[in-house]
């Protein structure tokens, strides 16, 4: 479901000028056209804190940035990172409260070039 919200949000022009509608869910295909990106949820969890939210989940994803050399994905990472951090609203039949980057790093040495990015994502169902 995140997944979803997640291509959505990708799709506005900042991103999409550099990657258009090359947003993967955990993998990328063979030989694809790049740069592109791969998002992958890694936990997610119901919200918990001073007082229970009911619905609201708490959901940590990695975004993949492949691209052909190293500017080319950091200039994909700087145009996610202006896109999702602390973005809120409605998107994909889903009520985002919050997008935090988490971590950022490098993978690996070679071409292509991959920097893996870390969000938390608060959210539920829209009409939970």
């Amino acid at each position: 479901m995140i997944g979803a919200a997640i291509v959505e949000l990708l799709a506005v022009p900042a991103v999409a000028a550099l990657v258009g509608d090359r947003v993967y869910p955990v993998e990328l295909p063979d030989e694809p056209v790049l740069p592109a990106v791969a998002y992958q949820v890694i936990s997610e969890r119901p919200k918990r804190g001073g007082k229970r939210l009911p619905g609201v989940r708490s959901s940590s994803l990695q975004l993949s940035i492949v691209a052909a050399d190293y500017d080319a994905a950091y200039a994909v990472a700087w145009a996610i990172r202006r896109r999702l951090e602390g973005w809120c609203g409605e998107v994909g039949g889903m009520v985002l409260y919050d997008a935090m980057e988490e971590d950022s790093r490098d993978v690996g040495d070679a071409a292509p070039h991959v920097v893996a990015m870390t969000w938390r994502i608060h959210w539920k169902e829209k009409g939970e």
